[in-house]
């Protein structure tokens, strides 16, 4: 009996324990479970917010952090002058967004672009209206991307070209530059997905898409007055397109699209008198005039306006990019008269890109435009390369081994083409980086043309984080660049 009675109370303790341990576990597990639902949800509430809206005490750490390429494999400073944006960890700009959210006052998320919605009542609307006054134009629409955005603007002038003229002609085309992002990086997005075909302007006779993707546009000009004319004024001329090389006239031209500035050809400028001539000449043929205006910020400065509205004034359309000088993580906008954004945001969901909420994006792009284009950041941006510019032009050695376009900076943006090898090069930059800890460039392409007296080629940004470093070492790692690579 006593056996069975200690049987039954050991049966009963180590139920017991195991009571115990289950409520425990359980306890554990719900605050865990709830302590990851808040963290998601203040996750959820920030975006990915941009690389540039580090604290200064961050950024300037950030900035001279990078993998070290030393023997012992360890991290230590390095200095990065081709390094334009501030890089922050997927935990630190996700952390970094819910402080934008609460700065900007950031409460609900906008559902569907809250088409139904005025700015009073929702943030993505006020984001759009605030960035419509900046510009000058009555309304805006966010974009999940730039590519979208212009398929958009020019998927609305066709139609509107092809009513205004009665015109029954399969061939609806728009004229750009040759360098145009739509014919180098969108694999003909334009004609697969809207059916359109490009005129370029220019001669289209040296138009090859491989060469200049590889080798660059090394001394080429950007859209002039003049290349405009020769395609709008020409009724009577037989123009051909690409990719499929038909046969139009200029009153099958819908839009005129103008980048400012010309990425591919070095940060280039169209002046601003032949732009305004552009804008006259396209009302008079009654064809619409679009902006890239993927660096359009860069832009505006480097024609020293006063207003971004200026710079905007001449166009019926404007797209703009918040991910690159701005800094987002991703996201765009299109901005025009009322009833062209209202059409815009029809095509919007048609694409695809009216998303249940871009919240984080959008919250990303609003974060960045509020902390980057007031005063004169982009200003103060292009005056920083144009001083380094002007020393390393003026430097014999640094000139024996490069040759920068344009010569003079026009916006904060320049391209460079080396006289050596790639090879050569990245050996050069190597030996320069373990002996002073300033890395010249770290992105560098390939030339590959037998006729070149260029190996390889780069560009130059100058952004958040490179125009925090002093010009000295810019002119330090240069020369000392020069120096090497020279002893090979």
């Amino acid at each position: 009996g006593i056996n069975r009675k200690s049987k039954r109370n050991g049966g009963l303790f180590v139920r017991g324990i195991f009571s115990m341990l289950r409520s425990c576990l359980l306890t554990t597990f719900v605050g865990t479970a709830a302590s990851l639902v808040a963290t998601t949800s203040r996750l959820l509430l920030g975006s990915f917010h941009s690389h540039q809206t580090a604290s200064p005490s961050r950024r300037t750490n950030t900035i001279m952090r990078a993998k070290s390429n030393s023997n012992n494999g360890k991290d230590k400073a390095v200095i990065d002058l081709q390094l334009h944006t501030i890089r922050q960890s997927p935990a630190e700009t996700l952390a970094s967004l819910s402080e934008a959210c609460n700065t900007l006052g950031v409460e609900s998320f906008d559902v569907y672009g809250d088409y139904q919605s005025n700015p009073q009542q929702s943030n993505l609307r006020q984001f759009e209206s605030e960035v419509a006054r900046c510009f000058g134009k009555d309304d805006a629409v966010f974009c999940l991307s730039g590519g979208i955005a212009q398929s958009i603007a020019l998927m609305i002038h066709a139609n509107s070209h092809s009513t205004a003229i009665n015109d029954s002609s399969e061939v609806r085309a728009f004229a750009c530059h040759p360098t145009s992002h739509l014919l180098l990086h969108e694999n003909d997005a334009y004609s697969e997905l809207l059916g359109m075909e490009a005129l370029i302007t220019g001669s289209t006779m040296d138009f090859d898409i491989d060469n200049f993707k590889q080798n660059g546009c090394y001394g080429m000009a950007p859209m002039m007055l003049s290349d405009a004319k020769d395609i709008l004024s020409s009724e009577n001329d037989a123009l051909t397109t690409y990719p499929n090389q038909k046969s139009i006239t200029c009153n099958d031209i819908s839009t005129l699209m103008l980048e400012l500035p010309h990425r591919e050809v070095g940060g280039k400028l169209t002046p601003w008198d032949e732009v305004q001539g552009m804008s006259a000449l396209c009302k008079e043929k009654g064809v619409k005039f679009h902006c890239d205006g993927a660096r359009i910020f860069e832009g505006s400065a480097g024609y020293g306006h006063e207003a971004l509205t200026q710079t905007a004034e001449p166009f019926d359309s404007v797209y703009i990019s918040f991910y690159k000088g701005v800094g987002a993580v991703s996201g765009a906008m299109l901005l025009g008269d009322s009833e062209f954004i209202a059409e815009a945001r029809v095509w919007l969901r048609r694409f695809g890109g009216n998303l249940y909420s871009v919240l984080p994006y959008a919250v990303s792009s609003w974060d960045g435009f509020r902390k980057n284009c007031r005063d004169d950041v982009f200003m103060e941006r292009r005056r920083k390369l144009a001083r380094v510019i002007d020393v390393l032009n003026a430097d014999s050695n640094v000139q024996s081994i490069v040759q920068f376009d344009p010569a003079v900076p026009q916006t904060s943006m320049i391209h460079g083409y080396l006289k050596a090898s790639l090879d050569d090069c990245k050996r050069a930059l190597l030996t320069v980086e373990q002996s002073t800890g300033i890395r010249v460039l770290m992105r560098l392409n390939k030339i590959n043309d037998d006729e070149s007296s260029f190996g390889c080629r780069f560009e130059w940004s100058m952004g958040t984080s490179n125009v925090l470093i002093d010009d000295g070492h810019f002119i330090k790692g240069w020369q000392e660049f020069s120096r090497v690579l020279e002893e090979f």
